[in-house]
């Protein structure tokens, strides 16, 4: 009777856990540092309002954006800590930053090479860099077909792309609305914000340039980053499903503190 009680039990909070979940995409990526050969793994969280990203390995950060509230989170696991901005608050935060450069733009010549380097990201987010776009070809990248494109600046050669289209994933374009959202609010709000957070590398996740074919072509299964001719980075889409996806995978963690970002302290790194 016990062993029968128990089950019950255990179906019951397991359509409780089902009953929360909202019906979404999962993407799963590996990131492969092509230097040293360090493997990130990360995945991706979609609903139609919300999206997590989080990073394993040495990158073990986590990004949680939420559409509705136009509210933006980035947590840094390493340190148990995160940063959270609503659209108001990055204003605000462009505004000093806006200030805070122009009195630094003064003394720049003074400045010690790290922190000229640190002003340059914050002047430059996308180090001024146009990408020009072309298609070069088809490709297999597991079972996907896929259209292959090149991104060039200044006729450098800087990415590779293998993008497949919403049709041969099997998933609607429209799930992926809150992920072409974050794009945006990231464009418009968060880019030179970005540049102050711990490990602001992670996001180039999603940090996409308007001429870009991601998200208007299809998705990227297979990424290469190029630099003064040689492959940087690699990122291959393990898979992508769609789920339930629980309401908690877009909580904080419990126990983490919350930061703020401090200019002064930023250019005195």
């Amino acid at each position: 009777m016990k062993a029968f009680q128990t089950i019950m039990i255990l179906a019951l909070l397991s359509l409780s856990q089902l009953a929360l979940a909202t019906e979404g995409v999962l993407i799963v990526s590996k990131s492969t540092n092509l230097s040293s050969q360090q493997i990130t793994t990360s995945k991706i969280y979609l609903t139609d309002s919300k999206l997590q990203i989080s990073n394993s390995g040495q990158d073990n950060s986590s990004m949680i954006f939420d559409a509705n509230k136009e509210v933006f989170t980035f947590i840094d696991n390493k340190k148990r800590e995160y940063y959270q901005f609503d659209k108001p608050t990055l204003v605000q935060l462009k505004e000093q930053l806006k200030m805070m450069v122009q009195v630094m733009k003064q003394f720049a010549s003074q400045m010690p090479e790290e922190q000229q380097k640190k002003l340059d990201m914050i002047l430059n987010p996308s180090n001024g860099a146009i990408i020009k776009y072309k298609e070069t070809g088809t490709g297999k990248v597991g079972n996907w077909n896929t259209k292959q494109f090149q991104g060039t600046n200044e006729n450098e050669k800087v990415l590779e792309l293998n993008i497949a289209s919403f049709e041969t994933l099997g998933i609607e374009a429209e799930k992926f609305n809150a992920m072409k959202q974050l794009i945006d609010f990231f464009t418009e709000n968060l880019q030179e914000v970005a540049t102050m957070l711990p490990t602001s590398q992670s996001m180039s996740a999603i940090s996409f340039d308007e001429n870009s074919p991601i998200l208007k072509e299809g998705f990227p299964v297979k990424t290469r980053t190029y630099a003064e001719g040689s492959s940087k980075s690699e990122t291959i889409i393990q898979s992508i499903t769609e789920t339930g996806i629980a309401e908690s995978q877009f909580s904080i963690p419990s126990g983490y503190a919350r930061k703020t970002i401090n200019m002064q302290q930023q250019f005195q790194k």
